[in-house]
């Protein structure tokens, strides 16, 4: 993308977990913008027992011939989990991934995936993975505890036999409330960008308990992905952009685009 600074002086709220927002706030600096970067997710272990379940699913990895995955952070606690379970890089099941992000992640393991779909959404998955997986196959579904279970019922549904297994915990960071409270009261925020339907829910939770909704009104939404879209709105945001590709390079080159599209 050209270095247009079409976000010039614009404040930009950034919602992402802080290690994965890093990017994004750069390239926001690279066209004129102000990254506020106020993260509302944060990646960990998920609970004891989801730990448990998920490492004698992955003992038993050998009965499932898929192992999918949905998103970077899954590939990368499963990894862990492999490590802590013993299983062998080279004796893991067909893969089938969603995301270019998740693709790059296994890649820097040398794996390969057997599967991706031309869209990166679950509703676009399902109809493509079923055409590949056989009716006596089994997968298993690597995901986040907050990630939805519309692939694992897809699955079910066609007499597939399919298993999940959470590897992650999605919660806000420590100070979360506060942090962004302060911020939406001290400083005028321009557009608010959305990379996840967890972050709409966690941000929109914070300002109508504590009666800032209003902050956003006449502001910009921004959101990556149309179940983040359809999330945001339905919990009362009127979404200005939503790029067709979700990924960070095309959420900004749809902001510019929305901008010139405002001066014509």
């Amino acid at each position: 993308m050209a270095q247009t600074m079409f976000l010039k002086g614009k404040r930009v709220l950034v919602t992402r977990e802080e290690s994965q927002a890093q990017l994004l706030c750069a390239m926001i600096s690279e066209h004129g913008g102000v990254p506020v970067l106020v993260p509302l997710l944060s990646f960990q272990r998920p609970s004891s027992e989801d730990w448990k379940d998920a490492s004698w699913k992955a003992r038993r990895l050998h009965l499932f011939d898929w192992l999918v995955f949905t998103s970077k952070n899954g590939v990368q606690y499963f990894m862990e989990l492999a490590k802590e379970t013993g299983i062998p890089l080279d004796q893991l099941p067909k893969i089938a991934a969603i995301g270019k992000k998740t693709e790059l992640e296994l890649g820097k393991l040398s794996l390969q995936a057997s599967f991706i779909p031309k869209t990166y959404v679950a509703e676009a998955f399902l109809p493509e993975f079923l055409e590949v997986v056989h009716k006596d196959e089994a997968v298993l579904i690597v995901k986040g505890d907050l990630a939805r279970d519309y692939i694992y019922k897809g699955l079910c549904a066609q007499h597939i036999k399919a298993e999940e297994a959470v590897v992650y915990s999605n919660k806000p960071p420590a100070g979360a409330v506060e942090h962004l409270i302060s911020t939406l009261k001290e400083q005028a925020i321009d557009l608010f960008l959305f990379t996840s339907p967890s972050a709409v829910e966690a941000f929109m939770r914070i300002v109508c308990e504590s009666g800032l909704k209003e902050k956003t009104e006449g502001k910009i939404i921004v959101t990556i992905g149309p179940v983040t879209k359809e999330r945001a709105e339905r919990l009362g945001l009127s979404v200005d952009v939503s790029p067709e590709q979700y990924t960070i390079e095309h959420m900004l080159k749809e902001i510019d685009l929305y901008y010139q599209n405002k001066e014509c």
